[in-house]
């Protein structure tokens, strides 16, 4: 196995909740629910920027386009809940990294200057830019934008998603499937992850 010269981090649910942009009442819940039906990868794609996204989910919701997205930024900026250990390692920025996440206009737009994240990697890899939810390509975009003249088992990927990382491992990547932020210490501190 190659060692590992750079990681490629996913954003929601491996650095932090993801359910922070909506909060925990049942109506938000449901709304982020609409996600099942092929919106959410519109947003994700560019196919929707963040208003138009408002203006979908306005019509299902009975609120203004205009307080949906109020409601988008001040969670995405006051309430993220970040995986304690996970976040923490992520900011000491130990090797070369990048941000690989399919995200929206309203993470680069409005969580990454929030949450300061473009100082802690080199490299921040979005879907709404890229224009794919394909996780395997968007890493092979973070190796190639990181100009290191890296091979892709070279780069480790850290992902909740087993699929995303079943991909990147089928691409010749490595990847660790994120679970727990404790589970996360333990495979470092523990060595079964050697960064």
């Amino acid at each position: 196995m190659s060692p590992i010269r750079c990681l490629l981090w996913d954003f929601g649910d491996t650095l932090c909740d993801e359910r922070f942009i909506w909060g925990t009442g049942p109506e938000w819940m449901e709304v982020y629910g609409t996600f099942d039906d092929g919106i959410g990868d519109q947003w994700c794609t560019s196919e929707l920027d963040t208003a138009a996204f408002a203006t979908e989910l306005s019509a299902r919701m009975g609120r203004s386009p205009a307080s949906i997205v109020e409601h988008m930024v001040e969670r995405s900026t006051n309430h993220v809940h970040w995986y304690e250990y996970t976040y923490r390692f992520f900011r000491a920025h130990h090797l070369p990294q990048a941000i690989v996440t399919v995200n929206p206009d309203l993470f680069s737009e409005v969580i990454v200057p929030a949450h300061d994240l473009a100082s802690c990697c080199e490299v921040i890899v979005t879907s709404w830019e890229d224009r794919t939810v394909d996780k395997s390509i968007l890493c092979a975009l973070a190796i190639e934008r990181l100009a290191l003249e890296l091979e892709p088992a070279e780069a480790l990927l850290i992902d909740n998603k087993r699929a995303n990382v079943d991909a990147w491992i089928g691409a010749g990547g490595q990847g660790y499937h994120y679970t727990t932020d404790d589970a996360f210490r333990r495979a470092v501190e523990g060595g079964e992850l050697a960064i």
